[in-house]
């Protein structure tokens, strides 16, 4: 070729390498078009090899329509391919083509021309021809200065493919970080990583691995492309090893050129998420496909990125793990804090009261009041180990029409209380009245309850369908679905069961439910536990003031009974000689004059002093008790006959109801005749009038000893509730004659005798007093 020629064809060859119009590529379609037409050749294609110099990755040809395709045309391979990694011009025939070498059919000889130096090669310029001579000679000359400006325009495409990755390498990282700037929870942030990473690096497969520590759940979730679902288990299972390695050396690991019988991605990359040293999982890709649909391997400066990336993504997900970690601590802080308040609210309610009674009615009610109630139902059984079973008690609903607990509010406490309506209201509720008609066997092999009682803990019973242990017909009574079950324990003593349920709404009881429940049934124990040990201080103190009173009343009485014994003494003798003096005289005047009535007079109030003399002697001295054999029907005749004319005067009727059997046994008959004459004689006082007196005696128990029971009954209209509890004290007396000392001497000689003296009255009918004795002599330490 002539110099002219030569300076022509690179003067037109650079024009087309700077044309300013045309972008890089579209400047090597020129050039191949130029070239084409220059050396007449059938076809020119110039290759682009890829940045890692292991294949030709783009190429640009007249023997195609489009102004580039990619290809991967490894070095070696075809007659391009042969070039590049000879580095040397190489012709050869076209059945030496690589599959991705375009040809238009007519060729019969390939020549390619390497583009780059001794130590790299940049690019392949191939010529098609239709003869078989290659240019040779000063036909190369020219062309091998313009294969040094396709050199500089491939090095420039290099230049601003490199810039315009690390331009979009920054965006998507500066996209990534805004998109991970926001306070969720792992399980919302999670997803929308793995779909921006999967979306970003344009690979086939990607998997996200999370090994669950500090707070972190396991996790492995992908996202794969549709054409390697089926490749799916061998993907995943690369990726367990990969990540393990990883895990294992915390630096990240680039796979490239995998040689797989099955169409698996040449190439993957796994990079460990990591913060402050520790790493708590992996995230991988698998390589992905060019525009011509072949594989790709991820090159180091993808590598770099994807680090980058992971980097962002610990971050992120850290930050949204401790946030999700103080948002749960926050909330468990201020469901801690209602908590405690409410236990500190319902201690200062329960310890408002000492009242058994009213301290159940506010347990119930606190665990099924308020806007947000624990509970919708509540019921309490009380424990009786003798039965064997527990009794209802109470049953309170959310369902009363008003709030039965009202706020009670000062400077030092805040409680609740409860009205005496209100627990009338509850007492008497259709719910509560099922309760107390209740009673549920002591056995956990029968019911669950009872479990709860007998073990000392919780029970919660999840589905009643499903459990055996329950009773069917409390559940079917109730229907209750699901339940727990607490015990109350006073001194490590379970006093009763409080059972809770949600039938309305059907609401799981939650674990906190149960934990709370748990608590507030302990504060309700020690409530009660207060309440019975209040009681029984009460009760022995009431003891001590009774026992403190007779003490005190028994001096008073020894006091008085020796100067009434003293007084009684003296006026024994001068009566006795008015009275003897007065009966001559009444012997003396005829009954119907004046003077006989006055005598009559004087001898009736005579006897009645000298009667009250003798029971005020007989009560103030100590008797004592001379033993014999005694029938007790014997000793009722003998009483009987005594009052049998006042009997008779007032119309009263007696019935007697003894055993065939003779009731023998050792006392002393004339105290015991006594005992009953004084009985018989306040019956007839209080009858007054017609009437019945009922006299049944049969074998009894008393103290576990073999005794006898008298029963005494009137029809008199019985005592006075205000008197009743004064009857057996000396000198009391509700009649105008009466000493007072009838029934206080035979329940002396009943003591006396180791026996008792009981009364039963009955308001507006009459009075029942039962006599017990003992067969034998009770022991010297219980004589009188």
């Amino acid at each position: 070729m002539p110099g002219k020629d030569r300076y022509t064809l690179l003067s037109k060859a650079v024009r087309i390498a700077n044309a300013a119009d045309l972008s890089y590529l579209q400047r090597l379609k020129s050039l191949a078009k130029f070239l084409c037409s220059s050396y007449a050749c059938t076809s020119a294609t110039i290759y682009l090899v890829d940045e890692n110099n292991r294949s030709l990755a783009k190429l640009v040809s007249t023997a195609t329509a489009r102004a580039s395709s990619d290809c991967n045309i490894t070095l070696g391979e075809g007659v391009a391919g042969l070039c590049a990694a000879k580095r040397q011009q190489v012709c050869l025939s076209p059945t030496a083509l690589h599959p991705q070498e375009p040809r238009r059919g007519t060729e019969k000889q390939f020549c390619a021309f390497p583009i780059g130096d001794s130590r790299m090669v940049c690019g392949v310029l191939m010529f098609g021809l239709s003869a078989t001579d290659p240019p040779s000679g000063s036909e190369l000359e020219p062309l091998e200065d313009i294969l040094v400006v396709i050199g500089g325009i491939i090095q420039r495409i290099g230049i601003s493919s490199g810039s315009q990755r690390r331009i979009g390498n920054l965006t998507m990282l500066s996209e990534l970080g805004a998109l991970l700037n926001r306070s969720v929870p792992p399980a919302t942030l999670i997803p929308v990583i793995l779909d921006t990473c999967h979306q970003q690096s344009d690979s086939c497969c990607t998997v996200f691995r999370l090994m669950g520590s500090e707070g972190m759940l396991p996790l492995l979730q992908h996202r794969i492309s549709h054409a390697m679902r089926r490749h799916q288990e061998t993907l995943l299972g690369i990726e367990e090893l990969c990540s393990a390695k990883v895990r294992l050396s915390g630096v990240p690991l680039l796979i490239s050129d995998l040689i797989s019988e099955d169409e698996l991605p040449p190439s993957y990359v796994c990079v460990p998420l990591k913060f402050e040293n520790r790493i708590f999982g992996t995230l991988t890709f698998f390589g992905r496909r060019g525009q011509a649909g072949t594989w790709q391997n991820f090159t180091e400066e993808e590598r770099e990125l994807f680090e980058s990336m992971a980097v962002l993504i610990s971050n992120a997900i850290t930050g949204a793990t401790n946030y999700q970690q103080a948002v749960r601590l926050s909330r468990e802080n201020d469901q801690k804090l209602k908590e405690l308040s409410l236990l500190y609210r319902l201690s200062n309610t329960m310890l408002s009261t000492i009242r058994l009674n009213k301290l159940m009615h506010l347990i119930l009610s606190a665990l099924t009041s308020g806007s947000n109630p624990l509970f919708e139902r509540s019921m309490l059984f009380l424990i009786n180990e003798r039965a064997g079973v527990m009794q209802g008690m109470l049953g309170v609903t959310r369902e009363s029409p008003t709030t039965p607990l009202v706020d009670v509010e000062s400077a030092l406490t805040s409680r609740w209380d409860i009205s005496e309506e209100e627990m009338q209201r509850q007492q008497q509720s259709e719910f509560s009245t099922q309760v107390r008609a209740s009673r549920l066997e002591l056995s956990k092999v029968k019911n669950m309850s009872s479990r709860a009682v007998l073990e000392k803990r919780l029970v919660y019973v999840a589905d009643t369908g499903r459990e055996k242990r329950v009773d069917r017909e409390f559940i079917r009574k109730f229907g209750i679905s699901s339940f727990a079950a607490m015990p109350l324990l006073a001194k490590d003593k379970v006093v009763g069961v409080v059972v809770v349920d949600n039938p309305c709404s059907n609401k799981t009881i939650s674990q906190d439910d149960l934990r709370f429940l748990e608590l507030f049934t302990n504060q309700a124990g020690m409530a009660i536990e207060n309440s019975l040990l209040y009681n029984r201080i009460e009760d022995a103190n009431r003891k001590l003031r009774d026992a403190q009173e007779r003490l005190l009343h028994g001096e008073r009485l020894a006091t008085i009974g020796e100067m009434a014994a003293g007084i009684a003494h003296e006026l024994k003798s001068p009566l006795i000689s008015i009275g003897g003096f007065a009966r001559r005289l009444q012997r003396k005047f005829p009954k119907a004059s004046e003077e006989g009535g006055y005598v009559a007079t004087i001898v009736g109030e005579v006897n009645r002093l000298e009667k009250m003399l003798t029971d005020i002697l007989s009560f103030s001295r100590k008797s004592t008790i001379c033993y014999s054999v005694c029938t007790m029907q014997e000793i009722i005749d003998e009483a009987l006959s005594v009052v049998a004319l006042g009997f008779e005067e007032n119309r009263i009727t007696v019935s007697r109801k003894f055993p065939t059997k003779v009731l023998s046994f050792l006392g002393d008959c004339q105290q015991l005749k006594q005992v009953f004459i004084n009985i018989f004689t306040n019956a007839q006082e209080a009858m007054q009038g017609p009437g019945e007196l009922k006299i049944a005696a049969s074998p009894a128990r008393l103290a576990g000893r073999d005794a006898i029971m008298v029963k005494v009954a009137d029809t008199g209209g019985g005592i006075p509730l205000e008197s009743l509890g004064n009857i057996f004290h000396p000198f009391f007396t509700t009649k105008e004659s009466g000493t007072g000392l009838g029934l206080p001497i035979a329940n002396r000689i009943v003591t006396n005798h180791g026996g008792k003296l009981q009364v039963n009255n009955y308001q507006g009918v009459g009075v029942e007093f039962v006599v017990i004795i003992p067969l034998e002599p009770p022991p010297p330490s219980q004589g009188g």
